[in-house]
């Protein structure tokens, strides 16, 4: 990320990193249709911020191009494993700006 964004600073933003690790088993264990539930929650703890989560590749969304002041961003990853050596790989990613 950081890579990615050499002109602007890349700040992380640690309290919705781990409200993002607390949601990431719940995902695996829906099969990801957690959906709206778990955005209302999550949005109801992070307050005045707005999340995008990023459900695609990483870097072909651009959501490391948000050039706002005081944009902030949180990434959790969660592996989930399973027998032979089969990993489910949860990764969220969101750009956080204070409205």
């Amino acid at each position: 990320m950081m890579e990615w964004r050499p002109r602007h600073p890349t700040r992380w933003n640690r309290f919705c990193t781990s409200t993002l690790k607390q949601f990431l088993p719940k995902l695996e264990q829906s099969g990801g249709r957690e959906g709206e539930g778990h955005r209302h929650e999550l949005q109801s703890m992070l307050g005045d911020n707005r999340v995008r989560p990023i459900v695609e590749a990483v870097f072909s969304t651009g959501v490391h191009n948000v050039h706002a002041p005081n944009v902030e961003f949180a990434l959790a990853v969660y592996v989930h494993p399973y027998p032979n050596n089969v990993l489910s790989v949860w990764v969220y990613l969101a750009s956080l700006v204070r409205t």
